[in-house]
């Protein structure tokens, strides 16, 4: 392959005339056709002596690879991408890395992508062409998919090497014959260099992995043999080791969904994120001009893609600051020892039926010494190349699909429902299951079993060498298989198990021929399986006739169901005192353990702060492994939101401190501080929580408060004049509302008071209806006491008071007598004269 370069520079400085160097190495012809475009967006920098270099986006085309002509490559020079200028004098680099590419919930997309590119590149390698091996690569996968989980590496690589012979002909045998075991488990187990540059790890990562070399193993499973060497390797950084944990995750997951023949999720309008990192190692700030839209598609964009939208952010803030970028280019400060967060929005077009499709996206930088290409392969339908027949099988599997490192006290059992469950949900008694025996005894009347239940036992205990696999086998004859017909299946992880134990209900639907249908419903809300997150499925039982007692049909059930930590995050609340008063600095802490069995992310804490306490928002720290930890804080009037910036690996804490300020409307309030935590698990992106964890204060008044007191007197008025004298006595047990519904019974002198009360207007309703001997006295001197309700303003730290005079019901008619107008009274005299 021959390249045209153009490297134009030109001096800074006014003196020294513009020097144009134009490098340039000459192939005898051009390709008379385009099989493969490789295009490169390339940063530029400017030197230490300001001399500046401009290097464009390089476009490298091949020819055919089935051609018969010398491959010819061009390459050409478009408009500058990206510039980057450095302070002068800097002897840093920007170093570009790969993010990975997500989907649009932000998961990490086709990991069986990754593996597919790298075997590509290697089948190439060893003389295949460019077709033979996309269809190498796609067989590889297939057949990997139709083995059993626990295959070991020794049948994986035989299996494939048949397989993938079938595929390229016998032409190309000894190709594939001749390739070495450890480089195709290497590449299937993602340890090839390609495949940890498009991880974004670091480079002395990459070189510490790639060095692991896989052999044929006849003992334990392909997956723990790469789980152990991987473990071998030793990473350092916390991150590295949740980034290769969370793509062997999903690793087994993509496997598990072509063993279940569910469909791709990347189609034609999938939206994309291809995701870079801009490192500025230097100590002074880099000036970047970031491209915009049409730049990246011309020349950084590669495959079936189209690019929709540009956005950047610096690493330090938030997701909700990123910035966008769409017809013009965008120039950007990057400080010293920071780093940049660029993301390309893609969006699929269109893919291939039966080849795998690729899109890429590729960034380099002058001044650093990665190209940074990374390249998402989505691939067609595949469905598992089941060379054999394979025992139908359930499967227990951890949280994320993966094989559990123990499986003894673990147990499986299908259960009756209970006969007066109104809910239908309840286990009953054990279903009693036919009898069978493995290997099979002819004429004995026992029915051929299979692995690893060979006597259909139920409940049926697993052990270690099962893998996590189970069977049952339903009887037609017993009405085991009638629609309609309702089992539990429970999941018993054992005693002390740091496990949960799993309820799935299993419904018997249609049946076709030797097919039945049945439906799974989680009854504990959690996924069914770690595939799909689905908790309702549907799944077919195999009806296995048994040639030796005609009218015997044993039905098997292969429902595969995932188990996780019965408990994965937990939260604790702690405050440095018991009591505080207005004024008060109160200092709370929040410890989140990670209980699950893989690293945790994206925690976000919600504390609910009790009335009157206001947050010092200066004041939150966060800590984990000594390290101090960013903590994104946001209000919602009481509602304070932590966002937890950190992966947390298993068995890991975060500490969380904060200050609040106790202030005098703390008095009213309870001093009750709850809070909860929500986290997502990097292997199966699932929601784990825990809490309220729940802290109570005393709140003492201290010498600082604006609360008053409402005090008052309900009392028999002789003279009616509102104001009680020597003489008018209290009534004991009257009833007085306030306005905000609270009762208030004066005692045996008639008196009542309220304390921490409000400043402010308040109203008091007199219940005539609690002294049924007494009625309202009427006020003589003002109207306002002729109401039985009390309007007063309460000022802050004052007291007021809210008095009620009555007088005995059966002193009304003398009342009347007593207080007669004067013109009845000169009546009653000329009468009396008369």
């Amino acid at each position: 392959m021959f390249n045209f370069c153009f490297f134009s520079i030109t001096k800074s400085s006014p003196k020294i005339a513009r020097i144009l160097i134009v490098m340039m190495l000459t192939a005898p012809w051009l390709p008379l056709r385009s099989k493969q475009v490789m295009a490169q967006t390339v940063l530029s920098c400017s030197v230490g002596n300001n001399q500046e270099i401009i290097n464009t986006a390089i476009a490298n085309h091949e020819l055919s690879d089935d051609s018969n002509q010398q491959k010819a490559v061009v390459s050409h020079v478009s408009n500058t991408v990206l510039e980057i200028s450095l302070l002068p004098q800097s002897p840093s680099k920007i170093q570009v890395s790969n993010q990975g590419v997500e989907d649009a919930k932000g998961n990490l997309v086709s990991a069986l992508g990754i593996i597919a590119s790298s075997l590509i590149e290697q089948f190439k390698q060893q003389g295949l062409k460019e077709t033979a091996a996309n269809q190498a690569a796609i067989v590889t996968i297939s057949r990997w998919a139709a083995l059993p989980v626990d295959s070991t590496s020794i049948e994986l690589a035989a299996a494939i090497k048949e397989s993938v012979i079938k595929q390229v002909g016998k032409e190309n045998q000894a190709i594939i014959t001749q390739i070495p075991d450890s480089q195709l488990l290497t590449s299937l187990a993602g340890l090839q260099v390609s495949s940890l540059q498009a991880l974004g790890l670091r480079e002395t990562e990459i070189e510490t992995l790639s060095q692991i070399k896989l052999t044929s193993k006849e003992e334990g499973s392909f997956i723990e043999q790469v789980q152990q060497a991987i473990a071998a390797a030793k990473l350092t950084r916390p991150e590295a080791k949740a980034q290769l944990t969370s793509f062997q995750a999903q690793l087994e997951l993509e496997l598990n969904q072509i063993r279940q023949k569910q469909p791709t999720k990347l189609t034609p309008g999938s939206k994309l994120r291809f995701k870079f990192q801009l490192a500025n190692e230097s100590d002074q700030t880099a000036s970047i001009k970031l491209p915009n839209i049409q730049t990246i598609s011309e020349n950084g964009l590669t495959g079936a893609g189209k690019v929709t939208g540009i956005i950047y952010r610096l690493a330090t803030a938030e997701p909700e600051a990123s910035k966008t970028i769409t017809d013009t280019a965008q120039d950007v400060s990057i400080p010293g020892k920071q780093s940049l967060i660029l993301e390309v929005q893609v969006e699929v077009t269109a893919l291939s039926e039966n080849q795998i499709s690729a899109i890429g996206i590729d960034l380099q930088t002058d001044c650093g010494d990665r190209n940074s290409q990374q390249t998402l392969s989505i691939l067609p339908e595949i469905t598992p190349d089941k060379n054999e027949l394979i025992d139908p099988r359930g499967e227990i599997s951890g949280c994320a699909g993966e094989i559990l490192a123990d499986y003894q006290g673990f147990s499986v059992a299908l259960y009756d429902l209970a006969a007066n469950d109104p809910t239908q949900s309840e286990p009953g008694g054990i279903t009693p299951l036919t009898t069978t025996e493995l290997p099979d005894e002819p004429n004995n009347n026992i029915s051929p079993g299979i692995k690893p239940n060979i006597e259909n036992s139920n409940p049926f205990f697993l052990t270690n060498s099962d893998r996590g696999k189970y069977s049952f086998l339903f009887d037609e004859e017993k009405g085991q298989l009638d629609r309609g017909r309702n089992y539990i299946l429970v999941v018993d992880p054992g005693e002390n198990s740091i496990y949960d134990q799993r309820q799935v209900k299993i419904t018997i639907g249609d049946r076709t021929d030797r097919i039945v249908q049945y439906t799974a419903t989680s009854l504990d809300g959690r996924q069914i399986n770690a595939s799909d997150g689905q908790t309702t499925i549907t799944g077919e039982i195999l009806l296995i006739e048994d040639a030796e007692r005609v009218g015997l049909n044993l039905a098997v059930l292969d429902l595969a169901t995932n188990i996780c930590d019965a408990q994965e995050i937990s939260i604790t609340k702690t405050g440095d005192r018991a009591a505080a008063e207005p004024g008060d600095i109160v200092l709370y802490r929040l410890a989140i353990r990670n209980l699950a069995s893989v690293p945790l992310t994206n925690f976000q804490v919600a504390d609910t702060l009790p009335a009157g306490f206001r947050l010092e928002a200066d004041s939150v720290r966060g800590e984990s492994e000594s390290k101090l930890v960013d903590i994104t804080t946001t209000q919602n009037n009481s509602l304070v939101n932590f966002a937890v910036n950190t992966t947390l690996p298993s068995g890991g804490i975060v500490n969380l401190v904060y200050a609040v300020q106790v202030t005098p409307n703390a008095l009213r309030g309870s001093g009750e501080n709850s809070a909860i935590v929500n986290a997502q698990r990097i292997d199966n992106r699932l929601t784990v929580k825990d809490g309220p964890a729940i802290h109570k204060l005393r709140i003492e008044s201290g010498i600082l408060a604006d609360a008053g007191i409402l005090l008052g007197r309900v009392f028999v008025d002789k003279n009616f004049d509102g104001q009680q004298q020597a003489g008018e006595p209290g009534i004991p047990n009257a009833v007085i509302y306030l306005e905000d519904g609270n009762r208030v019974i004066t005692d045996a002198e008639g008196l009542f008071s309220v304390t921490n009360v409000l400043p402010g207007h308040h109203t008091g309703i007199l219940d005539l209806t609690s002294i049924p001997e007494y009625r309202l006295a009427p006020n003589l001197r003002f109207s306002e006491g002729n109401s039985v309700s009390r309007l007063v303003n309460l000022a802050p730290g004052s007291m007021v008071r809210m008095n009620f005079a009555v007088t005995p019901t059966a002193a009304e008619q003398e009342t009347k007598s007593k207080h007669k107008s004067p013109k009845s009274l000169k009546n009653n005299h000329n009468f009396d004269s008369k």
